[in-house]
This record gives structure tokens, C-alpha cells and sequence, in this order.
């Protein structure tokens, strides 16, 4: 008998049902005028949905990968969307029911799918484009890749280089790339595919070669979803939501929140080894998912993140049984600097942005991995819901209110490419709740406060989408 689809459960302790469709819209109404940077090009997002019914209590990351598409042709707008389709959800289709548990534990599987490779890849994090190949990252596994006009899912990448294969099963959903290289920066915990204190370190070139992998072990087997890496250093956060095999042999959930576990700050130089030179310190008190951004100067490391004071992944619970209060889900912008002359006790300054409450932080990622001066992200101060741009000379922050709406992640895209930093767009995709349907709003990016330049308008609701990119064409 067909089983029955339950709400899963999302960020900020809310609840989401599936939506289970795949769409077209082949000319969507557009308000305003489509800047000229914008007129060809595409913005490819994905995020997590369910084909196939799911356990009670299950979670948004372990939805299937629904990939969307903004395409913009000469200044008109189509859409489209469709699944990305892995080989679990092959096997789900094949079987016309779920054969797949808990998020990323296998000993809640069916038994006919029990030995399945990449079990838990779904391609749901990040729509990421490089060296002409588009991406569906997810950091658990290697990302497939997908056909950037169709959104075909042309298979699982393959990573390798003349100096032979990437060994990780993991590729970080959060990669950095180098603006002056075009170097792929890119890491995995739990890099053996076990949870386990195993990571590795790797870096592709321009041209997609691995030129770089190196093994080190972790303080404790903890999430790390987002990094930094500057010009001259890589910071590595270890968040005290802890994996435990005998826990998933027992039929429980892959992360569990410990409170009296700190997070730990791996930094060392970039040309440096993890194994030997990653000093670590203590931050207790704080859990953080995304990165604005980081750099260095001199001594000093850099990173801007969105913290909450405690469990911002609510659907976890802690080591006692418990979800956390709303208020310990709350993020924060704050700047986080290592000061590498210090002893560790004194090396670590935190500064909140006051204001700056939120997440889904982004740049002109031109300015990428140096001092910058411009961010953007999704501002949640409830009931002030909208998009928010932090000036970090003035310490400033402007606000595109919305009402009745909440804004997923902002992308930025310059004007031109030499174009001063900040001097450009924003597209970002709001939730229109009353509506129910979103729409496409682009912005000035040196003033996200100002009226949209342009609205495109779907005539429906979308899953929530994590990540995405805008490639021009």
C-alpha cells in the first residue's frame, strides 16, 4: 500500500511539505526593465523536495536535489525545473515506493538497496558552475553533473588529475573559487565516507584537474558545512553537532547537538599542511552554517559568519533528547578574527553586527578571499523580514523590506567586469506566503534598499532552494 507524505521539518523549527513537480514556464511575465549585463545568461538554483514519500520526522536535507533554471534570452525570461535524477532516485522510481531512511543512515534503508554507492547524494545544496561543467554539490558525496541547457542529469562527476584520482568521497557544497587562479578550493570531512575524524584538503585548477589533496584529521567527528579561505590562510569550523556510527546502528539521527563541546577553528597558511599546521581554537557557545567572507591581514585571519548562540540546525537534537528554544536558532553576522601573535587564549575577537540578523551570506565574489567592503543576505529579523547589505568601512546596513514575504539567498553579479566592487545586482527569489507562488527580484546591487529594477513573476510556489549561481552566456 502507498505510503502517506508527512511534513518535513526545516529551518528555524518550521515544517514544509513536498511539492512534487518538475516545471516549465516558457515566457514569464516580467516587471521593469532586464538590466544589460542580465539579458543572456541563466541563474541555476537547487534545493531539497521529495519524490517519493519519506519516514515521519524526516528532514530538509535529505530531499531529493530539484534544480531550477532562470534562463534570460535577449531580455525575456523562461523557467524550468527538474529533479536531479541519482541513482537513488532511480531506484525509487523502478520500485515505485521509498526504499531510502533517515538522512544519511543507511541502517534505515530498504534491504535491496542497502549496498548502494553515493547512497546519500542527492544534489540538493549547491548549483555550482565551473570550467563549463554545472554542478549539483552536496557535501557528503561527488556532485552530479547536470546539463546546463536542459538540466539533464548527465551523471556523477569525475575528479582527477595527473597526479591521479581525488581519494575523498566528499566534496565541501561550499567551494571557494580563487578570482585570480580560478582554482576550485574544496575539503570533505568524513572524507573516508564514515563517520570519523578523516578529512582532506583538495584543490582543482582552472581547468577542473585536481592539483592538490592532503589528509589530516579533524579535533572531533562535527559538521563543517561552510569555510574560509583567504590569500594566505584557510579556516576550518568544526561545529559540536557530533556523528556517532553506534548511533546510526541504533536507528538514530546522523548529528546530534552537544552543548558542552566547543566549536573548533582549524587556521593555518595555505600552502601549509593540515596534518601539521592547523592550529586550533576554542569559540564555545556558538554554531554557524555560512561564510560572507574571509581574509587576512598581516597576523590576523578574518571570517565573517552568520553564529547563533546555540543549535541553528533545530531539527537535530541535542545530546539530551531536546530541539533548541527559537531564540538559540537566531543568527547573527559577526566578524570573527584569529590573531595568529597571540596565545590561543587571547587570539580570538568576536564582533556582532548589530542589525545584522540573518543568513544565506554572499559577495561580489570578485573580491573573494581579500578585505572587501560590501555583503548581502537573507535579513530574518521576524516580523523585518527582506534582504539585507552590510557596509563593513561605515558599519552600515541597508534593508529591501518585504511584506508578507522572505527572501532565500541573495547572488550578486557585476555590472560589468571591471566594474567597482558592489556596483551591480542581486537576484534573489522571494517567498510570496499570502500567494503562494515566489517571485525573481533583481536589485541594485549598491543600494539593495531602492525599488526592484525588475520583477519576474512565476505563478506558483517553489521548494526551498539553498544555492545557486548566475553563469553568463
Amino acid at each position: 500500500m502507498p505510503e502517506i507524505f508527512h511534513p518535513f521539518a526545516s529551518f528555524g523549527l518550521q515544517y514544509r511539505m513536498p511539492m512534487r513537480f518538475e516545471a516549465d514556464v516558457f515566457e514569464c511575465e516580467v516587471v521593469g526593465e532586464i538590466p544589460e549585463v542580465l539579458r543572456n545568461g541563466a541563474y541555476y538554483r537547487t534545493g531539497g523536495d521529495r519524490l517519493y514519500p519519506t519516514l515521519e520526522e524526516d528532514i530538509i536535507l535529505n530531499g531529493d536535489g530539484l534544480v531550477s533554471m532562470f534562463k534570460f534570452e535577449d531580455g525575456h525570461v523562461s523557467f524550468r525545473s527538474r529533479y536531479v535524477e541519482t541513482e537513488r532516485m532511480k531506484a525509487e522510481k523502478a520500485a515505485k515506493r521509498r526504499l531510502y531512511g533517515k538522512y544519511r543512515n543507511k541502517y534505515t534503508d530498504d534491504e535491496s538497496v542497502s549496498n548502494l554507492p553515493q547512497r546519500d547524494n542527492t544534489g540538493n545544496t549547491y548549483a555550482f558552475e565551473h570550467h563549463g561543467e554545472l554542478f549539483m554539490l552536496r557535501e557528503d558525496s561527488r556532485p552530479y553533473r547536470v546539463d546546463p541547457e536542459t538540466l539533464e542529469t548527465l551523471g556523477i562527476g569525475q575528479f582527477g588529475g595527473r597526479f591521479g584520482d581525488l581519494r575523498s568521497t566528499a566534496l565541501t557544497a561550499h567551494p571557494k573559487i580563487d578570482p585570480k587562479t580560478g582554482e576550485w578550493w574544496s575539503y570533505g570531512v568524513f572524507a573516508g565516507g564514515e563517520p570519523t575524524t578523516d578529512a582532506s584538503l583538495h584543490v582543482f585548477g582552472a581547468d577542473g584537474e585536481l592539483v592538490r589533496e592532503q589528509w589530516f584529521q579533524t579535533p572531533y567527528p562535527g559538521l563543517c558545512h561552510d569555510w574560509g579561505v583567504t590569500r594566505e590562510h584557510v579556516v576550518l569550523p568544526i561545529m559540536p553537532l557530533v556523528a556517532d556510527e553506534a548511533r546510526l546502528r541504533a536507528g538514530g539521527d546522523y548529528y546530534e547537538y552537544d552543548p558542552d563541546l566547543p566549536s573548533k577553528w582549524g587556521v593555518m597558511p595555505r600552502d601549509g599542511d593540515p596534518a601539521t599546521d592547523m592550529r586550533w581554537f576554542d569559540i564555545p557557545g556558538i554554531v554557524m552554517g555560512h561564510v560572507m567572507n574571509a581574509y587576512s591581514e598581516g597576523d590576523k585571519v578574518i571570517i565573517d559568519t552568520p553564529c547563533s548562540p546555540g543549535n541553528c540546525f533545530s531539527f537535530f537534537k541535542d545530546k539530551h533528547g531536546n530541539q533548541p528554544a527559537m531564540p538559540e536558532t537566531i543568527t547573527q553576522i559577526t566578524r570573527i578574527t584569529f590573531d595568529l601573535s597571540k596565545p590561543d587564549s587571547e587570539a580570538v575577537t568576536m564582533e556582532p553586527v548589530n542589525g545584522a540578523l540573518g543568513d544565506m551570506p554572499k559577495i561580489d565574489d570578485r573580491y573573494a578571499m581579500q578585505k572587501y567592503r560590501t555583503g548581502y543576505f537573507a535579513l530574518r529579523d521576524f516580523p523585518q523580514m527582506g534582504v539585507g547589505q552590510i557596509d563593513w568601512e561605515r558599519g552600515t546596513i541597508k534593508v529591501h523590506e518585504l511584506e508578507n514575504a522572505a527572501s532565500q539567498e541573495p547572488v550578486f553579479v557585476p555590472r560589468t567586469p571591471d566594474a567597482p566592487e558592489g556596483d551591480g545586482y542581486i537576484l534573489t527569489v522571494i517567498d510570496r506566503m499570502d500567494e503562494r507562488r515566489v517571485d525573481l527580484l533583481i536589485l541594485d546591487g549598491n543600494d539593495v534598499s531602492r525599488e526592484p529594477i525588475a520583477t519576474v513573476k512565476l505563478p506558483f510556489a517553489l521548494p526551498m532552494s539553498f544555492h545557486g549561481c548566475w553563469v553568463q552566456a
